[in-house]
């Protein structure tokens, strides 16, 4: 009782980060002005809401975060930035986080008719909300997100530009300090990009710290904004305490002034959140989310026109196998294939509907090499009956014949389909589910998206905590490398090391060490967009079940990303003291082992990795960092035994110097990176 399991929010949006910095997603940035009817189900598409729509980047569209939406895909408000991270004026207090602002509308004008638009016109816009933190059993340790407080809430504005130009802010550069510059609390900078300004240090600041000033004036266009409706933070389990069909609340709005027959009106959804940190280490995190589906705005509505016309997938189907989502070929069986696929379809309108399904799967170029025979059915309308639940469309058995290539990977399609047959479906968009399944050099059991953070927290005077994933070969192999997805937490709280591990199996518990590497850091691949491998020293053969993970002496929370959508609690055990636990909060920690040969499916590249020499050591003023000329060590970080970051920066060379003279006495962990995301650590003693 001295350990437990711990879920977290996340600091960082991976998924969300990724597309900030990738320069090869478009997002169009052009003056766009929309004519009605404006529609948006967030159902074929995940990351930033359509720009084509919408004109800002702070909603997270996806299809995992939300439970039994009305269509698959929703646009989740929350505690993070466009980029993915923590808000930096987030609070407790509670704060402005998120906004989903639509472009641009011409209400001025029916353009179906031809002429100018009157209230008669009968506008209406209307859309799902569902506050985060509920599940769908209920219990605690099932629930998906964080549940906003009352004081939290959701809010929908009406608005316009008014076409004056006003002061808004200040652009912000980063300004790298000297080699010789050092600040104390409350020191002042006079700023180089701006005269006249200064920056006050809130603390200290050593050469090579990086400090963001402001480096410009914003000027944009004054907009009107009013409060047209809100929500309170609420719980989803009183919502279904009442109807066990209400996990999304609908909400219609008519525009019932002529102030909005514009020809710029606009509407946008914000959300206040506020911070919660219960005083644990690495704790405060994402926080108070909402998820809003299926927006819509029209003429010739009314408030009875509550019933979308439209048959539609609610979540993702399932993977082809019956434990893994994804799985080595050479090590692939066909008694690893599922029977059946499991389907969440709804009908939302309010008459019985006649549906049609069928799948097809195809590999990569196309070749067919499945298909469901398809099907007609009447789907029941969900506010009377609930989901779908006709069988040979919820849950159609597996018609396969799968590849036998003698090949490294395989790449598998299946495109589901499922729609009312004829011509009255409003929204084909959602009525097509695809999956991807992967047969490539790892094993896997998360689907590859990260809902929340998973921790071991310990309250014991000489913590020990140990961590494993069950894995079983149907030949043996050679295990080279183990993936981890770490989650990023406020001010880099989870960098201390751990101690990389590998067992055999003894009667379904780990048994005997078969290998293990100390002093590893929790890292983050580039941009925080995926997994970081952990090369093994020396491969390792393995066969039958082993189990992968890590062995920590310290209580911090090394956070590892926990997906909530697959259930692996069969799969892995935690240890304190003397005897392995079975896990009980509902999910898959995304540890992923790598076996084989390497290839550049999932971006990995084989090599071993080259030491990194570092002297002297123990060291008084300085330390050298030397690395080979092909190792490709990019940048390196300096941590202290509490797992605090003191600096960090690029290497330019294969021999760079560091100044250390101005650390304290004691131990201190040197973390070098190379281009692909994996790390080698030193430790360091400052005398």
């Amino acid at each position: 009782l001295h350990s437990q399991e711990v879920l977290t929010g996340l600091v960082v949006n991976k998924k969300i980060h990724e597309l900030s910095v990738n320069k090869h997603h478009t997002y169009n940035k052009a003056n766009i002005v929309l004519q009605l009817p404006f529609i948006d189900d967030f159902s074929n598409y995940t990351g930033y809401a359509d720009s084509l729509l919408w004109e800002d980047r702070q909603a997270f569209v996806n299809s995992t975060f939300a439970l039994q939406p009305p269509t698959i895909g929703v646009a989740t408000l929350d505690a993070l930035n466009e980029n993915g991270e923590i808000y930096s004026h987030a609070d407790a207090e509670g704060f402005y986080a998120d906004a989903l602002t639509s472009r641009p509308i011409r209400l001025d004008r029916n353009f179906i008719q031809n002429r100018p638009m009157t209230l008669a016109d009968s506008i209406y816009l209307s859309f799902y909300y569902q506050p985060a933190g509920g599940s769908l059993s209920g219990y605690e340790w099932e629930r998906r997100g964080n549940q906003p407080e009352q004081h939290d809430s959701l809010i929908l504005e009406f608005g316009y530009a008014t076409g004056n130009i006003l002061f808004t802010g200040f652009e912000y550069c980063d300004y790298i300090l000297s080699e010789n510059e050092t600040y104390a609390i409350g020191d002042t900078l006079l700023n180089p990009f701006m005269e006249g300004s200064f920056y006050v240090f809130e603390l200290p600041a050593f050469g090579g710290d990086v400090v963001s000033l402001p480096c410009d004036s914003l000027f944009g266009e004054e907009r009107i904004w009013k409060h047209v409706w809100s929500a309170p933070g609420q719980s989803l389990d009183e919502w279904l305490a009442d109807n066990e069909l209400d996990f999304f609340k609908q909400v219609i709005i008519p525009i019932d002034t002529a102030e909005w027959l514009r020809n710029n009106f606009q509407f946008r959804f914000r959300n206040i959140a506020s911070l919660e940190d219960n005083d644990i280490v690495g704790w405060a995190s994402n926080v108070d989310q909402w998820h809003i589906d299926y927006v819509k705005m029209d003429i010739n509505r009314s408030f009875a026109d509550i019933y979308p016309d439209d048959l539609a997938f609610v979540e993702p189907t399932t993977s082809l196998l019956q434990q893994y989502y994804a799985m080595p070929w050479n090590q692939f069986r066909t008694s690893d294939l599922r029977s059946s696929f499991h389907n969440a379809l709804s009908n939302l309108s309010s008459t019985i509907k006649n549906s049609y399904y069928t799948y097809f799967i195809t590999k990569t170029g196309g070749q067919q090499v499945g298909q469901y025979t398809p099907n007609n059915e009447n789907a029941l309308p969900y506010y009377n009956d609930g989901l779908h639940d006709v069988n040979p469309h919820v849950n159609p058995a597996l018609q396969v014949t799968m590849p036998t290539d003698n090949v490294d990977s395989m790449s598998l399609i299946v495109t589901h389909i499922f729609q009312e047959v004829g011509t009255g479906d409003d929204r084909r968009c959602n009525d097509t589910c695809i999956f991807e399944q992967n047969f490539y050099n790892y094993y896997a059991y998360d689907d590859g998206t990260a809902e929340a953070g998973y921790s071991l927290l310990s309250t014991m005077s000489n913590p020990e905590a140990y961590f494993a994933m069950r894995f079983t070969l149907a030949q043996p192999d050679t295990l080279r490398a183990v993936r981890f997805w770490f989650n990023s937490v406020l001010n880099d709280a989870n960098v201390e090391d751990f101690t990389l591990m590998v067992w055999n199996d003894a009667n379904g518990m780990p048994g005997s060490e078969i290998w293990s590497q100390p002093d590893q850091l929790p890292g983050h691949a580039e941009n925080f967009s995926d997994f970081v491998t952990y090369y093994l020293t020396e491969p390792q053969y393995v066969e039958g079940t082993f189990y992968v993970g890590f062995y920590q002496n310290h209580s911090v929370q090394l956070n590892i990303g926990f997906d909530q959508n697959t259930d692996g609690r069969e799969h892995f055990l935690y240890k304190v003291a003397d005897s392995w636990r079975d896990p009980f909060l509902k999910g898959t920690p995304m540890v992923r082992p790598v076996l084989g040969k390497y290839f550049d499916a999932i971006s990995v590249v084989e090599h071993v990795l080259p030491s990194v020499n570092v002297y002297p050591n123990p060291a008084t003023t300085t330390i050298t960092i030397e690395t080979t000329p092909e190792a490709p060590w990019v940048s390196y970080r300096l941590f202290d035994a509490f797992g605090r970051l003191i600096q960090s920066d690029n290497l330019s060379n294969t021999t760079t110097s560091l100044s250390v003279s101005h650390l304290q006495s004691g131990l201190y962990l040197l973390q070098t990176i190379d281009n692909k995301g994996n790390i080698y650590t030193n430790k360091i003693i400052k005398q």
